[in-house]
């Protein structure tokens, strides 16, 4: 299989993937509030959340290196369908914990699954005239295209629920039983799209799980270019988690104060919007090859200049009271605050071994989760008590000074070697 031909095929497994999960994401928050909680109780719900793929990102992503990228990616969808029926019929908040923690889980089995796969494929493959950079940005494209069909779908399902007369126990619930239909849909796609040619892993078995993700864990956190990265990489998982969890809310809110808003616009503008935020995604990853060849090929210098102006938007962002505003500076900071993130996946891949590139990528995805958790319990307490703005306005600074990590990083292999 050629390099184009493989590209292809998971760019289409991916731009389906992340349809379905783009299917919650303009309610989800809007769902939790619709079963009595408050911005308190959202940022239990949402720490339990990522904490659980925290406590399982690591020693999955071992068991996907040792046993398959393919058959733990399988296993992520069938632990999600039982969570979405949980969370399809539960009204309570300890239902709701549990919801969460299978949810969660999920997403831990599945990091690091694929992504490995076809790094590992793409190196195999026949014709190399494609980088991988390029080939990450197109996938990048096919993964938030997916996002904005899922949530432009996700957004208009519960309207479609109040000018049908559908009887659900609430206007969001269509969305969770789409998910589970979806997901099972999406069992059968994967058997037929992804082809994984698995090689005996020498190290893997002679070492046990735990060994090699002590292993992991430590090179993260000492490898002179992985360090900085997993440096950055806590403050983006606690900003995205603190603006993925409010935004909602905090639109809502407006609406409400704005009687024009309020008659012009239902649950769809939820869905419009955050489709949107994903095509935005999808422009800044294509951009990135060009822009990558404005710095001079320095993957370094592009994601420090897009975090600096990330966190400028979301300070914009924290002090709009106009709709329109609001969905501006929404869409220009996810421009920005994603488009590092090739960039972001070559360099990580680049300084990991082929045999842990799993557990590496799931160790990435803990850092993340990690700042994600502290965020939901912090930021929930703040927002809840003090205002999603005072919230947004912390993470914008964190973010503009965070930036300063990526300067530190080594820009050759030579530089890397010798500071290790």
């Amino acid at each position: 299989m050629t390099r184009k031909a493989l590209v292809w095929r998971y760019a289409v497994h991916q731009l389906i993937h992340w349809t379905i999960v783009g299917i919650t994401i303009p309610v989800l928050i809007l769902l939790f509030q619709a079963r009595g909680l408050n911005l308190q109780d959202i940022g239990l719900v949402m720490a339990v959340w990522v904490g659980s793929t925290a406590l399982l990102e690591v020693p999955l992503g071992g068991v996907a290196d040792r046993y398959g990228r393919k058959a733990t990616y399988l296993g992520s969808l069938i632990v999600n369908i039982l969570g979405s029926f949980a969370l399809l019929y539960v009204t309570e908040l300890v239902g709701m914990l549990i919801s969460a923690f299978l949810l969660g889980a999920s997403r831990a089995i599945y990091s690091g699954t694929l992504d490995a796969w076809f790094y590992d494929a793409f190196q195999q493959c026949r014709q190399h005239t494609q980088t991988f950079h390029t080939a990450q940005s197109y996938v990048n494209s096919a993964v938030t295209i997916g996002l904005a069909l899922g949530s432009v779908l996700g957004g208009w399902l519960p309207d479609y629920v109040v000018s049908n007369g559908t009887q659900w126990a609430s206007v969001y619930d269509l969305n969770i039983a789409v998910v589970i239909v979806a997901n099972t849909l999406m069992i059968a796609i994967t058997l037929k799209l992804i082809r994984e040619k698995r090689e005996k892993n020498k190290v893997a078995v002679k070492a046990t799980h735990l060994s090699v993700s002590a292993q992991v864990l430590s090179e993260a956190f000492t490898h002179a270019v992985i360090k900085r990265l997993m440096q950055a990489t806590i403050v983006y998982g606690a900003v995205l988690s603190a603006v993925e969890t409010f935004w909602q809310p905090y639109l809502m809110a407006i609406m409400e104060t704005s009687a024009k808003g309020a008659e012009a616009s239902g649950i769809t503008l939820f869905g419009i919007l955050a489709g949107l935020y994903f095509l935005m995604s999808a422009l800044s990853s294509l951009l990135a090859i060009h822009l990558l060849a404005f710095c001079n090929g320095s993957h370094k210098a592009l994601m420090c200049i897009t975090r600096i102006l990330a966190g400028v938007m979301l300070i914009a962002m924290a002090n709009s009271s106009d709709i329109w505003a609001f969905a501006c500076f929404y869409l220009v900071f996810f421009f920005w605050f994603t488009l590092g993130n090739s960039s972001q996946s070559v360099l990580l891949n680049e300084h990991t071994e082929a045999q842990h590139r799993s557990t590496m990528l799931s160790v990435s995805s803990l850092v993340v989760t990690c700042g994600a958790v502290v965020a939901s319990l912090l930021f929930g307490l703040i927002s809840e008590h003090y205002g999603i703005s005072i919230s947004w306005l912390i993470c914008g600074v964190a973010l503009i000074a965070s930036s300063a990590w990526f300067v530190l990083i080594p820009e050759s292999r030579s530089a890397v070697s010798s500071s290790i």
